[in-house]
């Protein structure tokens, strides 16, 4: 989800475009799920046909996220960043303290020593899934980048086939994870982006072809948690497992995803200032609103939409909230990227490099001590 690890000068706008659908997707998903509507109870109604459609967007915004990052990412084999590492924890790091300070002060949360070490240290809490995941994972892309680069096509095709049965379709089919988790699914997602930035899919499959797939796919995933929602209505004990289909490792949203970015890297768009620089807020948009502390007030005080529940004025009023949430959110972190981060890049500037030679003095030293390499 992070649009800060690589410069958004001159990137694609139609795969910034997409991150900003892939956000807005997560925040109508966020509004289902953390509304406080009871998806225990099931019922066929307007507001729950709804709220059964914007929970479906979700993980596919997830996924796609990943699949921009590795598409981005996958020809850097050069060693880490540590500046752009810096940014991108400065950031997260930025909106935990800065939230949960705001949040006790306010009345909003009550403070705790705990937590406040837990929101000093919010990627080790790992106060975000996701901004934890993704930082292990740009971690180790060099690494990943090296040896996906260095073996043939046809191996990674094999590799990525393989993968996408163990973790995709098995997990499909037996509702396990089958010794995956976030960070393995991340990978599988980052290599196969990684793959259509190296070879590209099939060139017989054309753009209109790639939309066909994604409505077709993308319906049959909605009417599946209709069907599972109505089969709710006499099976108490399923009303809530509408989303079963909807889960990020399930094949039919692998499938949505990837026909959906394949769709917006084959537009041909031209530059777009204004659309790379909402969607460069885009990571800031996701840790405002999905703050652990902020979650709670957002959706139950602030906007107190459960309270829709069981109307359709649910649909004009959810829209309206994503709209007005996304706004103020953009602004806030556009603000924060020129007031906080560029001095605090100017300070990064000065240190990253005596820092990064420190740490690989360190790095090297522990190497000839574990390994008993005298190469270094």
């Amino acid at each position: 989800m992070n649009n800060n690890v690589l410069p958004s000068k001159r990137r694609n706008s139609s795969i910034e475009l997409l991150r900003i659908i892939s956000m807005v997707m997560i925040m109508f998903y966020h509004f289902a799920i953390h509304g406080h509507f009871d998806f225990a109870t099931a019922s066929v109604s307007v507001s729950r046909l709804w709220l059964n459609f914007i929970s479906m967007g979700g993980k596919i915004g997830v996924d796609l996220f990943v699949l921009i990052s590795g598409y981005y990412l996958i020809s850097d084999t050069k060693s880490l960043n540590f500046k752009k590492i810096l940014k991108l924890w400065g950031q997260v790091f930025f909106y935990s303290v800065v939230i949960y300070v705001l949040t006790c002060a306010f009345g909003i949360s009550q403070f705790s020593f705990t937590d406040l070490i837990k929101c000093i240290f919010p990627i080790t809490f790992s106060q975000w899934w996701f901004a934890s995941t993704y930082f292990v994972l740009y971690f180790l892309h060099p690494f990943i980048n090296k040896f996906l680069c260095s073996i043939s096509k046809k191996a990674y095709q094999s590799l990525l086939l393989l993968l996408i049965v163990f973790w995709s379709v098995i997990p499909t089919l037996t509702a396990t994870k089958f010794e995956s988790n976030s960070l393995l699914w991340f990978m599988l997602l980052y290599a196969i982006s990684g793959y259509i930035k190296l070879y590209g899919l099939n060139p017989k499959i054309k753009n209109n072809q790639y939309v066909i797939i994604f409505a077709v796919v993308s319906i049959l995933t909605y009417l599946s948690g209709i069907a599972i929602t109505v089969a709710g209505v006499k099976f108490k004990s399923v009303a809530s497992h509408f989303t079963y289909f909807y889960n990020q490792e399930k094949i039919n949203v692998l499938i949505i995803c990837v026909s959906l970015f394949m769709i917006f890297i084959n537009l041909k768009m031209n530059y777009h200032k204004w659309i790379n620089i909402i969607a460069s807020a885009s990571f800031g948009v996701y840790l405002i609103h999905d703050d652990n502390f902020l979650r709670t007030f957002i959706w139950k005080d602030l906007f107190n939409v459960s309270s829709f529940e069981g109307s359709a004025v649910v649909i004009p009023y959810s829209i309206a909230v994503i709209i007005t949430l996304y706004a103020v959110c953009t602004a806030i972190d556009l603000i924060r990227q020129k007031v906080v981060e560029k001095p605090y890049l100017i300070i990064v500037d000065k240190l990253s490099q005596p820092v990064c030679n420190k740490v690989k003095k360190v790095t090297d030293c522990i190497k000839k001590i574990v390994f008993l390499d005298k190469t270094n």
